[in-house]
Formats: C-alpha cells, sequence, structure tokens
C-alpha cells in the first residue's frame, strides 16, 4: 500500500479487485484499481470525499443492515453503474468500528460460488427484487428475456424497464403485494415479454426474501414459461366446445353459423362460408360439375361490427371458374365438419345422412 495525502490506495490488490476502504466518518481513504475501472474514478479523485458523493442514490436500508446487495453508482462519464458490493468492518484500537472495507463486483461478473452458478445457469427466468422493486439479481434467461444485460437492470425500479402496459402494471401489483403481506403467491399470466416476438404464457412463482431476523429484504422470482401446457389447454378447450356447439341441429345453415361462430376470432379476423346451390335444395349433386361453380354466402363472421370486409352478402351467389382450386381445397374441413355433426346430430338416421353427403360448403377465412 502506498500512503498519500488523501489516504491510502490499494494499488497493490488485484486488477480485477475493486475494493475501497471508508472511515467511521463516511471517507473514501483507500481507493483500488480495480474500483477505478468500474468507476471511472482514479485514486486521486476518490480519497478524500465522502462516499455520498460518488453514490447515485441512496443505499436502500436492506443492503445497509445486511452489509451487502446492490447500489448505484455515478460514473465518472456520468451514466449510472449498478455494483454488488459487501462490506467488512475495520475495529479500531478500542474494538469499536472504525470503518469499512468495502468490495465491489460489476455486473456480470463470473460466478465463483455452487450457489451462485446454479441461479445465473437456471433453465428458467430468476430475478430478485428489493422492498421498493428494484432490480438486485438477475440471471441470464431473465436477461434473455428482457433483451439487456444484467448490468442495465441492476439498481432500476421494475417499472423503468418494461412499456406501461396493462400487464406490467399487475407483474408490479403482485411484487409488491408479496412485500405488502410477507406471503409468496402464484401468477399466471399470457402475456409478451422486451426481447420475445411474441407472447408467452408464464408461470410464476414469488416469495418474500428475509434475513435471519426475520426483516423482510425483498422479493424473488422464477418465471416458467408455460406456453406449449397452455396452448395444450387451449385446443382442448376448444375441441370440447366445437363439439358442444357445432352440429346442435340438423339445418345446414346453422351449423355453417355455428362454424363461424368457432372460427372468429380464435383463428381469423374474418370467416366466411359458402355453399352449393343443391346443397340448400332437396336434390342430390349434379352428376356432371357445370363448367362454372355458383356458391351462395350462408354465413360470416368478423371481429369488425358490422362485417365490412365481406364483399359478398349473406344470401348472395357468386361464380367461380372451375380451375379455380379454393372450392375443392378450403371446403375440405368445414365439409368434413359437417358430416361429422349431422351424425352426431342424429346417428343412423338416413335422413341425417344424406343432409351430410349433401353438405359441401367452401369456408374461406382471413388471419391477421
Amino acid at each position: 500500500m502506498i500512503a498519500g495525502a488523501k489516504g491510502i490506495i490499494l494499488d497493490d490488490m488485484e486488477d480485477a479487485s475493486a475494493a475501497a476502504i471508508i472511515d467511521a466518518r463516511g471517507i473514501v481513504t483507500g481507493w483500488s484499481e480495480g474500483a477505478r475501472r468500474l468507476t471511472g474514478y482514479r485514486a486521486e479523485e476518490a480519497v478524500g470525499r465522502t462516499v455520498r458523493e460518488l453514490l447515485a442514490e441512496d443505499v436502500p436500508p436492506e443492503t445497509l443492515s445486511a452489509r451487502s446487495g446492490t447500489v448505484m453508482v455515478r460514473h465518472h462519464d456520468g451514466y449510472l453503474v449498478g455494483l454488488r458490493v459487501s462490506a467488512c468492518v475495520v475495529a479500531g484500537r478500542d474494538g469499536e468500528p472504525d470503518g469499512y472495507v468495502i468490495t465491489a463486483e460489476s455486473p456480470g461478473s463470473a460466478e465463483t460460488s455452487l450457489a451462485g452458478q446454479a441461479f445465473q445457469q437456471a433453465a428458467i427466468s430468476m430475478s430478485v427484487f428489493d422492498v421498493d422493486q428494484r432490480y438486485m439479481r438477475v440471471n441470464e434467461a431473465a436477461c434473455h428475456v428482457m433483451g439487456v444485460p444484467e448490468e442495465a437492470l441492476l439498481g432500476r425500479h421494475f417499472p423503468e424497464t418494461v412499456e406501461e402496459a396493462e400487464h406490467s402494471l399487475g407483474f408490479n401489483w403482485h411484487l409488491r403485494h408479496v412485500i405488502e403481506t410477507g406471503r409468496p403467491l402464484r401468477y399466471e399470466s399470457y402475456t409478451g415479454a422486451p426481447a420475445l416476438n411474441r407472447e408467452h404464457a408464464w408461470v410464476t412463482e414469488m416469495w418474500p426474501v428475509r434475513d435471519p431476523s426475520g426483516e423482510l429484504l425483498g422479493t424473488a422470482l422464477a418465471a416458467f414459461d408455460s406456453t406449449e401446457q397452455y396452448w395444450a389447454r387451449q385446443r382442448l378447450a376448444l375441441l370440447n366446445e366445437a363439439a358442444a356447439t357445432i352440429g346442435t341441429t340438423l339445418d345446414v345453415v346453422r351449423t355453417a353459423e355455428e362454424l363461424i361462430e368457432i372460427v372468429v376470432p380464435r383463428f381469423a379476423d374474418f370467416a366466411s362460408v359458402d355453399l352449393f346451390d343443391w346443397v340448400l335444395g332437396a336434390e342430390e349433386s349434379p352428376a356432371v360439375p357445370t363448367a362454372e361453380i355458383v356458391l351462395r354466402r350462408v354465413a360470416h363472421g368478423s371481429v369488425t361490427e358490422g362485417t365490412p370486409e365481406a364483399a359478398v352478402h349473406l344470401g348472395m351467389s357468386t361464380s367461380i371458374p372451375r380451375s379455380h382450386p379454393s372450392p375443392g381445397r378450403c371446403g375440405r374441413a368445414a365439409r368434413s365438419s359437417a358430416r361429422r355433426a349431422s351424425r352426431r346430430s342424429c346417428a343412423g338416421s338416413p335422413s341425417a345422412t344424406r343432409a351430410a353427403r349433401k353438405a359441401a360448403p367452401t369456408a374461406r377465412a382471413c388471419t391477421r
């Protein structure tokens, strides 16, 4: 160590180590090369100043009581740096605290403990917040979801890191609820995330974090991406609803309307069902197809009131050249649904079987 006019400079520590000595008055008396690397301040600029001058905001009470946690330091160049720090008390001649040795790690520093490595490498998103909903720790999976490195989150309040949306407000409410009640909870949501290109289903476990005396220090959470399970449940629910609502009568037009009610808005913004004219009558289908296929609009639906997308109104007919691929290709699913619905409505009935055989609707759907 080298003694100078402004105090002790810790230049014999490893370059990667960030350490400072603070006396009982809160004045910096020692500064390592690692501290300069993290903050941009040279020893002669830091030693002799109060530690408050280097901080961007007050140290959270739980960090003071635990003598470890994340603090926000204003870098020499003006931007904020979140540092994980720990403090060791230095006793004087009388045995009373005479100062502190502060060691700091930059976000992203390699974890050396087994527990730290397990946290960082966990396959699920994990974060730790203080009682004011500020980020204290974030693992690699959480950084991937947020789309930013850990240093961009540490020390910042959660609402500052996300867009102001309903799901963000709900998430923050649950964080506060854990602090207010001191009880863990499970939060299920279907939302997007800053770095994900589509919405995901999440099951988030939140629980309070306490010190040995029982004082509440913050909130920890683990978020599990349950999108596959969510859509499996949605598909099962859809199948159950379709089985119960499609084909409730032997009326072909009503069956087409029920099909539209299932499709919109789950799969499309607009959908329509067009039928051959002979399907609506009593005769069988013509043996020889004509040059043109004439279809009549019997049902359509839209997410927009008034169905403005419809170029063909209900009851109107439209002609399609025989070479057009749509009727045969698009009508298979609807035709199969009509047949299954008719069989369910009147199993074994000759009239129901004939009605199902006659139905050959063409279904069109327009998605976003």
